[in-house]
Protein backbone atom coordinates (compact mmCIF):
# COMPACT_ATOMS: atom_id res chain seq x y z
CA UNK A 1 0.00 0.00 0.00
CA UNK A 2 1.24 3.38 -1.17
CA UNK A 3 2.46 6.24 1.81
CA UNK A 4 -0.27 8.70 2.09
CA UNK A 5 -0.09 11.76 2.51
CA UNK A 6 -0.01 12.58 6.58
CA UNK A 7 -1.22 15.73 8.19
CA UNK A 8 -1.25 16.12 12.30
CA UNK A 9 -3.34 18.81 13.60
CA UNK A 10 -2.19 20.28 16.41
CA UNK A 11 -2.80 23.30 19.02
CA UNK A 12 -0.80 26.31 18.30
CA UNK A 13 1.00 26.34 21.46
CA UNK A 14 1.97 22.35 21.28
CA UNK A 15 0.62 21.57 25.14
CA UNK A 16 -1.62 18.84 24.26
CA UNK A 17 -0.92 15.56 25.57
CA UNK A 18 -2.90 14.15 23.09
CA UNK A 19 -1.43 15.49 20.45
CA UNK A 20 2.05 14.46 21.77
CA UNK A 21 0.58 10.53 21.73
CA UNK A 22 -0.34 10.62 17.99
CA UNK A 23 2.62 12.28 17.43
CA UNK A 24 4.99 9.73 18.98
CA UNK A 25 2.85 7.09 17.30
CA UNK A 26 3.99 8.58 13.50
CA UNK A 27 7.26 8.35 14.74
CA UNK A 28 7.80 5.24 16.15
CA UNK A 29 5.65 3.94 12.82
CA UNK A 30 8.85 5.69 11.17
CA UNK A 31 5.90 7.74 8.87
CA UNK A 32 6.61 11.35 7.54
CA UNK A 33 3.92 13.78 7.86
CA UNK A 34 3.10 17.45 8.14
CA UNK A 35 2.47 18.79 11.60
CA UNK A 36 0.08 22.00 10.86
CA UNK A 37 -1.57 24.03 14.10
CA UNK A 38 -4.86 25.53 14.96
CA UNK A 39 -5.06 28.72 17.30
CA UNK A 40 -7.31 26.95 19.96
CA UNK A 41 -7.31 30.50 21.78
CA UNK A 42 -8.32 32.68 18.66
CA UNK A 43 -11.25 30.03 17.67
CA UNK A 44 -9.43 28.30 14.50
CA UNK A 45 -10.47 24.88 15.17
CA UNK A 46 -14.27 26.48 15.52
CA UNK A 47 -14.20 27.37 11.60
CA UNK A 48 -16.59 25.55 9.47
CA UNK A 49 -13.83 25.44 6.82
CA UNK A 50 -11.24 23.34 8.97
CA UNK A 51 -11.50 19.98 8.09
CA UNK A 52 -11.32 18.79 11.88
CA UNK A 53 -14.41 20.85 12.43
CA UNK A 54 -16.98 17.89 11.71
CA UNK A 55 -15.21 15.88 13.78
CA UNK A 56 -15.19 16.92 17.13
CA UNK A 57 -13.69 20.30 16.83
CA UNK A 58 -10.30 19.23 18.75
CA UNK A 59 -6.81 18.23 18.33
CA UNK A 60 -5.27 15.71 16.96
CA UNK A 61 -6.82 15.53 13.53
CA UNK A 62 -5.10 13.05 11.38
CA UNK A 63 -5.38 13.89 7.90
CA UNK A 64 -4.38 10.86 5.14
CA UNK A 65 -5.58 11.52 2.04
CA UNK A 66 -9.39 11.89 2.07
CA UNK A 67 -9.91 10.75 5.63
CA UNK A 68 -9.88 12.42 8.61
CA UNK A 69 -9.55 10.66 12.20
CA UNK A 70 -9.70 12.63 15.76
CA UNK A 71 -9.10 10.88 19.36
CA UNK A 72 -5.32 10.07 20.15
CA UNK A 73 -6.32 6.68 20.90
CA UNK A 74 -7.73 6.33 17.70
CA UNK A 75 -5.49 7.74 15.50
CA UNK A 76 -2.71 5.24 17.34
CA UNK A 77 -5.19 1.87 16.60
CA UNK A 78 -5.61 3.60 13.09
CA UNK A 79 -1.67 3.60 12.32
CA UNK A 80 -1.29 0.77 13.58
CA UNK A 81 -3.71 -1.19 11.45
CA UNK A 82 -2.95 1.04 8.47
CA UNK A 83 0.55 0.89 8.53
CA UNK A 84 0.86 -2.71 9.72
CA UNK A 85 3.95 -4.79 10.88
CA UNK A 86 6.38 -6.39 9.76
CA UNK A 87 6.50 -3.46 6.66
CA UNK A 88 6.41 -0.71 9.61
CA UNK A 89 7.29 -0.18 13.07
CA UNK A 90 5.13 -1.94 15.66
CA UNK A 91 3.58 0.40 18.62
CA UNK A 92 1.51 -2.04 20.25
CA UNK A 93 2.48 -5.28 21.76
CA UNK A 94 2.34 -8.90 19.18
CA UNK A 95 0.89 -10.63 22.08
CA UNK A 96 -2.30 -10.21 23.05
CA UNK A 97 -2.52 -9.71 26.79
CA UNK A 98 0.52 -7.19 26.42
CA UNK A 99 -1.35 -5.28 23.96
CA UNK A 100 -5.04 -5.31 25.84
CA UNK A 101 -2.56 -4.06 28.81
CA UNK A 102 -0.56 -1.21 26.87
CA UNK A 103 -4.74 -0.27 26.00
CA UNK A 104 -5.77 -0.31 29.23
CA UNK A 105 -2.76 2.19 30.76
CA UNK A 106 -2.97 3.98 27.22
CA UNK A 107 -7.27 4.96 27.84
CA UNK A 108 -6.17 5.07 32.09
CA UNK A 109 -3.39 8.28 30.82
CA UNK A 110 -6.42 9.71 28.61
CA UNK A 111 -9.17 9.52 30.84
CA UNK A 112 -7.23 10.33 34.46
CA UNK A 113 -4.38 12.32 33.19
CA UNK A 114 -5.90 15.84 33.63
CA UNK A 115 -6.00 15.94 37.46
CA UNK A 116 -1.96 16.08 37.33
CA UNK A 117 -1.83 18.25 34.52
CA UNK A 118 -3.77 20.63 36.80
CA UNK A 119 -1.78 20.15 39.74
CA UNK A 120 1.43 19.86 37.83
CA UNK A 121 1.16 23.20 34.99
CA UNK A 122 4.21 22.96 32.63
CA UNK A 123 3.38 26.34 31.41
CA UNK A 124 2.07 29.11 33.77
CA UNK A 125 3.58 30.07 36.59
CA UNK A 126 0.73 30.75 38.44
CA UNK A 127 -2.16 28.81 37.88
CA UNK A 128 -6.18 29.80 38.61
CA UNK A 129 -7.87 27.92 41.61
CA UNK A 130 -6.95 25.09 43.77
CA UNK A 131 -7.00 22.34 41.43
CA UNK A 132 -5.45 19.08 43.78
CA UNK A 133 -4.86 15.92 42.32
CA UNK A 134 -5.33 15.01 45.91
CA UNK A 135 -8.97 15.85 46.36
CA UNK A 136 -9.49 13.34 43.41
CA UNK A 137 -8.61 10.42 45.01
CA UNK A 138 -4.98 10.41 43.53
CA UNK A 139 -2.22 9.86 45.21
CA UNK A 140 1.78 9.18 44.71
CA UNK A 141 3.60 5.83 45.94
CA UNK A 142 6.95 4.98 45.43
CA UNK A 143 7.24 7.83 42.74
CA UNK A 144 4.46 6.47 41.05
CA UNK A 145 0.61 8.43 40.70
CA UNK A 146 -2.10 6.07 40.94
CA UNK A 147 -6.01 6.53 41.72
CA UNK A 148 -7.64 5.55 44.44
CA UNK A 149 -11.24 4.11 43.04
Amino acid sequence: MSKPVIVLWSDASFFSPYVLSAWVALQEKGLSFMLKTRDLGKGEHLQPSWRGYALTQRVPVLETDDFELSESSAIAEYLEERFAPPQWERIYPHDLQKRARARQIQAWLRSDLLPLREERPTRCSVCRGEKSAAKRGWKSQRGKTVCDG
